[in-house]
């Protein structure tokens, strides 16, 4: 404390002037004064450089409570790691043994968000990448996120996507917790609906939705949107389930086409077609 008092005395006329220099700031920030509005103007710009100039100096509280929450965030993102790498095992062996094969592999291809089409009715994107670097009509598009649309119409350079956000968009869907199925579509807001829940059902606000494997275009498990509210859909036996979505669908700028064989669902739904038509034909057994 001594060397502290002796430092000050030593030099007490820069201590009084750095005073009184403050003082005098203080003083001028808070008068109502016209006369002094135009130094305050200018001291406020000087502070504001000063501010700038020095903001590159790291904070070390700052530093370390940032670096606490990222090892923190580490540690939570390694043992989630840990738990899917050996569920994953665990299915690929449950897989082998009921003779199932292992799961297909996601095929990506990077592309980036060049043009936005936003009518509120059938909201488009239009990605980088096209026919030529197989993109086909059909195709899902993701982020790390979830789910943004599907490729809707291809040229050789382009794709044009068709977001949640369309009233032509339907997804099969399911609730992650309970594997509870319904139709998830675009409601004309910022959120999307669940549809074909019923009442008897278990579905909680906070619920995951995601694709469902009997999705027509989506890969299976591709997360949707949040559950945010539930009500139940008068005179009849289903709820309606509101979602948030996972995307931010007007802020995205770059995505993943996932490039799965389309043809393959095509003769899939020629073949559940072809039995529907069948069925049809047949009479009715009295």
């Amino acid at each position: 404390m001594k060397r502290i008092l002796d430092l000050i005395l030593a030099f007490r006329e820069y201590v009084a002037l750095a005073t009184y220099v403050a003082v005098s700031l203080v003083l001028i920030g808070i008068s109502q004064s016209t006369d002094v509005q135009p130094l305050r103007a200018f001291t406020t710009g000087v502070v504001g450089v000063l501010q700038s100039s020095l903001a590159w100096i790291p904070n070390p509280i700052t530093l370390s409570r940032e670096n606490s929450e990222l090892r923190q965030h580490a540690i939570e993102l390694a043992s989630e790691v840990g738990r899917l790498r050996r569920a994953k095992v665990e299915n690929d062996e449950l897989r082998r043994m009921l003779g199932l094969g292992a799961r297909p592999e996601w095929k990506l291809l990077p592309v980036e968000v060049v043009g936005k089409t936003t009518n509120f009715e059938r909201n488009m994107l239009t990605l980088s990448r096209g026919e030529d670097d197989g993109v086909l009509k059909g195709m899902a598009v993701v982020t790390d996120a979830g789910l943004v649309g599907r490729v809707f119409s291809v040229s050789p350079h382009f794709a044009l996507v068709e977001m949640l956000f369309n009233r032509d968009f339907r997804a099969a869907a399911k609730v992650g917790r309970t594997r509870v199925e319904g139709i998830v579509a675009w409601d004309g807001g910022p959120t999307l609906v669940m549809r074909n829940v019923p009442k008897a059902l278990d579905v909680q606000v906070g619920d995951l939705i995601v694709t469902s494997e009997y999705s027509t275009f989506f890969p299976a498990d591709v997360p949707i949107g949040t559950v945010i509210r539930i009500e139940p859909e008068p005179n009849s036996l289903f709820r309606k389930v509101t979602l948030e979505p996972t995307v931010n669908l007007f802020r995205v700028e770059h995505a993943y086409v996932v490039l799965k064989d389309i043809q393959l669902e095509r003769e899939r739904l020629a073949l559940e077609q072809k039995a529907k038509d069948d069925a049809a034909k047949q009479p009715l057994k009295k």
